[in-house]
């Protein structure tokens, strides 16, 4: 069964996002620091991460970085409530799979 991994620190946000996708056919696991989520890379092996920018231990850019040095071929989505053009184009540079706004829209993730 693919795996999602979400990594943010609003505790609202993972619930939403866990029960709008969770499914017999996806399972979610989720955390709320950028260490919790590279522990969760290691041990969950997941098939695509969700990422928030804004992360209380490191920046989620970062934490890109550091999944990707970790599994170059999981693709990560980067989330943020606070639409920066730069930080978007950062992200893609860097090889983020896609950039979304919070809210998320959860037909478009799935």
């Amino acid at each position: 069964m693919p795996k999602l991994l979400i990594v943010d620190d609003e505790p609202n946000v993972l619930y939403s996002l866990r029960a709008g996708l969770a499914s017999d056919d996806l399972e979610v696991a989720t955390a709320r620091t950028a260490r919790q989520g590279l522990a969760l890379v290691g041990s969950e092996r997941p098939d695509v991460a969700v990422v928030d920018v804004r992360l209380p231990d490191m920046s989620g850019l970062e934490l890109f970085d550091r999944v990707k040095a970790a599994d170059p071929r999981l693709p990560v989505v980067v989330v943020t409530a606070f639409a920066a053009a730069e930080t978007a184009i950062e992200a893609m540079k860097r090889g983020a799979f896609d950039y979304l706004l919070k809210p998320v829209d959860l037909h478009h993730l799935r």
